[in-house]
This record gives C-alpha cells, sequence and structure tokens, in this order.
C-alpha cells in the first residue's frame, strides 16, 4: 500500500464527449500529461484539451515515487558537452532550480497541500570510499563529519553534500490537485481509457479515432514494445508518524531529503506529518520490459530498505513500516531525458527516476512546441535528444540486471575495502555514465 495514496482521496471524473474535436490529446495522466496540459491552458484558456490514461489519474510513478523536487539531471555535464554547449547545461541547471521554485508556487497558488518543504538535500557518506567518490564529483565544499551530524545524525556518517535545490512533497497529492484544477479550467480526463498511437499519429481509443489536431505522448515507463526506454523499478517504504524522540534523534528538521553515497540509489524523506519514507532500487528487470505488479511488492527488496532505514539510524530498531509499495522509472540507453517532436506529434520521457521537476520542464517545452513559440525552455538539451536503443534480448536482461549485482556488490567492495569501487568504475565506463 503506498502512503502518498492512502493520505488523498482519489477524485472521480465525469466522463466526457469522445466525439468532440480537441486541440491537443495527451495519452498519460500522470505528471508529464497533467503538467502538459497546465502550461498550454495557463497559455491559451481556450484550447480544447484532453487527458486519456489508461487507469487512474497518477497511478503510475507519478504517484507513487519518492516525492523529491529536484534540480538532479540523470546525466553528467561531461557527457551532456559531447553533444550540446556549455550555454545550454548552464540553462537546464537554472531552469531546473526555477522549475522546482515554481512547483511550490503553483500548489500554493492553488491550495493543493502537498506538504511541500524546499530544505534542500544531503548525500551522505558513511565509508572512505563513498567520501573520495564524493570529494571528487562535488561542486561545493563537503559538510564534515560534525557539521553533516549537526543536519542529519546517520550512523558512521564521516561527510556529506548539501544542496538547497530540492524540496520535500507530497506527490500523489500534487497529482490529485492539478488534476481538479484542469476540469475546472474545462480540460476533459477520461480514466480507464487506454489510447493507441498509430504509426501515423493518429490517436484511437476503445478502437474510435480521436479528432485532434496534436497528439502527446507522456506515458514515460508505460510506453510497451519499445528499445527506446525500458522500466527500472524502485521500491519505497513508509513508517507509521514517529514520535519526538526518535525524530530527534535523525535530524533533518528542515525536512531535507536524504540519501547514503551508494552506488544502488538511495532516496528519503522526513514528511509533513512526521513520518520517514525510505526508498531504493535493487529489484531485478523482466525480459522483454515487461512491467510486472510483482516487481512492486517483492518482500525481500522492501525488508532489505527497513533493514537500510535501521542501519542509517539505530533509534529505528522498534519502529514499524507499514507502508510498502514500487514502481517503474524510464530508463533509456544513455540515462538522457528527451523531449522529441514531429508536425502534430510530440513525446516526453526518459526522466531515470527524477520525474517529478523534469516532468514539468519538458512539459512546459513540450507546450512551448504545440503553440509554436521560442522559449528559455526549448533550447535545453532534452530537446530533439535521440537516445540510443536499448540492446536486443536476452542481452539486455542479462546486460541491466547484472549492472544491478555489480551497483550491489561494488557497496560492499567500498564499505569493506574503504576505496572507490574499482568493479563499478569498470561498468560505469562501458554503460557511458
Amino acid at each position: 500500500m503506498s502512503l502518498w495514496w492512502n493520505l488523498v482521496k482519489r477524485p472521480k471524473f465525469t466522463v466526457g464527449d469522445m466525439t468532440q474535436p480537441f486541440d491537443a490529446a495527451i495519452v498519460g495522466g500522470g505528471f508529464s500529461g497533467l503538467w502538459t496540459a497546465y502550461h498550454l491552458i495557463q497559455s491559451e484558456p481556450t484550447l480544447r484539451i484532453a487527458i486519456f490514461e489508461r487507469n487512474q489519474v497518477g497511478s503510475g510513478a507519478s504517484g507513487r515515487n519518492g516525492g523529491w523536487a529536484s534540480a538532479l539531471y540523470p546525466i553528467s555535464d561531461t557527457n551532456l558537452l559531447k553533444k550540446v554547449s556549455q550555454e545550454s547545461i548552464e540553462g537546464l541547471h537554472s531552469q531546473l532550480e526555477i522549475s522546482i521554485d515554481e512547483i511550490g508556487a503553483i500548489a500554493q497558488k492553488l491550495n493543493i497541500n502537498i506538504g511541500f518543504a524546499k530544505g534542500g538535500s544531503l548525500t551522505v557518506a558513511r565509508n572512505r570510499g563513498q567520501l573520495i567518490r564524493l570529494e571528487s564529483e562535488a561542486t561545493s565544499p563537503l559538510l564534515s563529519a560534525s557539521q553533516t551530524r549537526e543536519r542529519i545524525k546517520m550512523r558512521d556518517a564521516v561527510a556529506a553534500v548539501f544542496t538547497p535545490h530540492c524540496a520535500a512533497l507530497n506527490p500523489a497529492a500534487l497529482v490529485v490537485g492539478l488534476a481538479q484544477f484542469l476540469v475546472e479550467r474545462g480540460v476533459e480526463i477520461f480514466e480507464n481509457s487506454e489510447a493507441y498511437i498509430s504509426k501515423d499519429d493518429l490517436l484511437f481509443v476503445g478502437g474510435r479515432k480521436i479528432a485532434t489536431k496534436f497528439v502527446v505522448r507522456a506515458t514515460e515507463a508505460y510506453q510497451e514494445g519499445t528499445r527506446n526506454q525500458i522500466p527500472i523499478y524502485s521500491l519505497m517504504i513508509a513508517s507509521d508518524p514517529l514520535p519526538s524522540h526518535v525524530l530527534e534523534a535523525i535530524g533533518v528538521e528542515n525536512r531535507e531529503t536524504f540519501a547514503e553515497a551508494t552506488h544502488l540509489v538511495t532516496y528519503a524523506q522526513r514528511t509533513a506529518d512526521e513520518r520517514l519514507v525510505i526508498g531504493g532500487r535493487g529489484a531485478s528487470y523482466s525480459l522483454g520490459s515487461r512491467r510486472k505488479d510483482s516487481n512492486e511488492k517483492r518482500v525481500k527488496d522492501h525488508d532489505r530498505l527497513r533493514s537500510m532505514a535501521r542501519s542509517w539510524f539505530p533509534v529505528l530498531k522498534e519502529v514499524n513500516f507499514p507502508y510498502s509499495w514500487g514502481g517503474a522509472v524510464g530508463v533509456t540507453r544513455d540515462w538522457a531525458p528527451y523531449v522529441r517532436s514531429r508536425p502534430a506529434f510530440a513525446e516526453m520521457g526518459g526522466y531515470a527516476g527524477d520525474g517529478v521537476t523534469l516532468s514539468y520542464l519538458c512539459a512546459g517545452a513540450t507546450a512551448d512546441l504545440i503553440l509554436q513559440r521560442e522559449s528559455a525552455r526549448t533550447s535545453l538539451p532534452f530537446m530533439q535528444w535521440q537516445n540510443p536503443k536499448w540492446e536486443p534480448e536476452p542481452l539486455r536482461w542479462i546486460g541491466v540486471n547484472a549492472g544491478i549485482k555489480l551497483s550491489a556488490w561494488a557497496d560492499r567492495e567500498e564499505n569493506r575495502y574503504q576505496r572507490p569501487s574499482t568493479l563499478m568504475r569498470t561498468f560505469s565506463t562501458i554503460l557511458g555514465r
């Protein structure tokens, strides 16, 4: 069960007229689709817009993620520089930082209670191997062990990197509030309506052709039967509300998001109602990029997260974590997000888990494309980015799952030998990250 959805009441949307003509038809009722409609309707209030969602609004990663609105980008500036200018990269970071504040401001303006807190983010090193990697990658001075403990009381912490450019929030609350606002502004939302986009970019729902001037694919990891991106599973747990003495023993009083500097991705936040929400990668990839509900309910991986939480904070030994869930994020072969368009069609995705902020920014760029407007967003690196395809199966299955296993081994190697993993350094070169 997802904590986020347990705290939010799902709305029911009145079914509209699917036979009417639309100016834009959006496939996918997650952040990408909703933000695209938002940007469009804010610029041109008279536009007729429809959103088609196979399940319910926010049922994918948008309603299940870690609730980080961060300025993170999945690939490094070094790799970006191989294809785009330094000016474009600087513009990207600036727009990501601006987007965080805009998301918070929009939620406040629309009176959507998302528990928004811009406390920044901490990446914590707990051994010398992690410390050396942080020192080599950091663009700002590291916090010392004592400075780190002033912010977060994670066991064995030796240093940390802090960035102010991150906010914690409840993603499901944002999805619901945004969808309700769009409906009030005249956007049609069709739930339980599976859409099919033909090779000619025509849209069909239930065998019926939808009359629209523009089609937007905003399905991210839920685009199936393609080698353009694959679904990687991220799992999460959440605690009951914590008593004051436990919170004091944990820290992050400003609700800084935080993670350990491991190779297997971790992420956590202290929620507005004083819980801990913790997530991480490590679930195996399914052959053929199939999305399986069982991958979201792996007891072994959820138990691993509980053990990790208690290794971070021994005070959690007796704390209950009754909520456990998961979901898929879209990952391209080069880990690069994209916004691509051609006449009367656009698509976006490949956020690799950084989609809370990136979806807002990419959706804004997509809306600018539809409205044929140049903006600061339409010159960013992800525009018209062409990703290489993933390898065919079973090579893809072997490589991706080997990478997941190697990441876990590399973390154990660093903890044991107190130096950066030579194993992961070699594998990262192969991945091109």
